[in-house]
């Protein structure tokens, strides 16, 4: 009879032993070690699964509509897949860096010929980013990225990076990128130039770093939001001063500034897109875009039409010091998304901070001195 049998067998017990002790006395310690292992297995095994934050970008089994965002946090890794991102088609996106300050953005699945990209810089530090360029490798497209100090010097720096590719999509948007800075004029009407009402794209040099885009039919609408990216190698910032419809001519008129990181006007290649309540169609997007443009007051309400909260909240603008601002977009899920911030009718640059708070983008805008200092800006958050 097995030990256990001979402890529960009826009749007298056998005396004690120190083996059968012993032994007893480690049957009950490994049945009390392995008891909560498999308990916690089971547990672990049949645990409701956790619930997964939906991507917010459009999911596009159609042409009319790719689109993807990074948001690179660490500057210093190799290679990495960012822990905030969003691909239209499900895919992840992966990014690398090349060298200092140079990386390379790869949005998996979106590859395309033309399309629009964006870069703003999310760094605590003076920092300029440019698109080199962006293509499609196989079913791929390869955006990179380089970053400057304010010098010139290549330098490593957070980003946030966003492509969108649009054939015939709902809602209002346009974008365009000039080929060739040194033009007068010029009509685009390639891949890389879109218009939500078939109007038509061109663009106008006035000096150096001076150009007025022209999207056709698309005065009919009002308000919006503007991104500018500069394109190219050098440390070049690209913003926007103001934008209207031009009466009788039935366009869209968009001021583009053109400086290197000394605040000089120079000639730069350069993309830049227009959305209306971040160009979402019928079922906006996740996110919020406004135009701080009282950058002297210690706080506001953004309001009418150049501002949007896809909550229906209203945006509010706070200055902490000169040239740092808060900015709150409450009910929009917080912002960490796409972010892109371009400088409005001014020679400051301004970066995003990645530390923040639920609902709060901070800001630092820097005159060409690499001094803080206050200006008007646009922000869009796509989640």
């Amino acid at each position: 009879m097995t030990l256990v049998g001979d402890w529960l067998a009826p009749g007298p017990r056998p005396g004690s032993s120190e083996p059968r002790i012993s032994a007893l006395v480690a049957l009950v310690a490994l049945a009390g070690g392995v008891l909560p292992i498999v308990i916690m297995v089971v547990t672990w095994a049949v645990r409701p699964k956790p619930v997964q934050r939906e991507r917010s970008c459009p999911v596009s089994t159609a042409e009319r509509e790719r689109a993807g965002f990074v948001f690179a946090d660490r500057p210093h890794d190799a290679r990495y897949k960012p822990a905030a991102q969003c691909s239209s088609v499900g895919a992840e996106n992966t990014l690398e860096r090349l060298g200092t300050g140079r990386y390379r953005v790869t949005f998996h699945g979106l590859g395309r010929d033309g399309g629009v990209a964006e870069v703003t810089p999310v760094t605590p530090e003076d920092r300029i980013c440019t698109l080199v360029d962006w293509r499609p490798d196989g079913d791929d497209e390869r955006v990179e990225v380089d970053c400057f100090d304010r010098s010139g010097v290549p330098a490593d720096s957070g980003f946030s990076a966003r492509y969108w590719h649009l054939r015939d999509a709902e809602g209002t948007a346009a974008y365009l990128r000039i080929g060739d800075p040194g033009r007068t004029g010029q009509t685009l009407e390639d891949a890389y130039s879109y218009n939500s009402l078939h109007g038509t794209n061109s663009a106008d040099r006035e000096d150096v770093g001076s150009y007025v885009v022209r999207f056709g039919l698309q005065d009919r609408v009002s308000g919006g939001a503007v991104k500018v990216t500069a394109i190219g190698d050098t440390a070049t910032v690209c913003g926007v001063q103001r934008w209207s419809g031009e009466t009788g001519e039935s366009r869209l008129a968009v001021p583009v500034r053109c400086r290197d990181g000394a605040g000089q006007p120079v000639d730069s290649r350069f993309a830049v897109t227009f959305s209306v309540a971040l160009g979402a169609g019928p079922s906006p997007l996740p996110g919020a875009h406004l135009l701080a443009d009282r950058p002297a007051e210690p706080e506001y309400t953004a309001a009418g039409v150049f501002q949007f909260n896809s909550t229906g909240n209203a945006d509010t603008v706070t200055r902490s010091a000169a040239g740092e601002y808060r900015v709150a977009l409450p009910g929009v899920a917080g912002p960490v998304g796409d972010l892109q911030i371009t400088g409005y009718d001014t020679a400051a640059t301004c970066v995003a901070d990645p530390e923040h708070q639920a609902f709060e983008v901070r800001i630092t805008c820097r005159a060409p001195s690499g001094e803080p200092a206050d200006a008007q800006f646009v922000l869009i958050l796509r989640q």
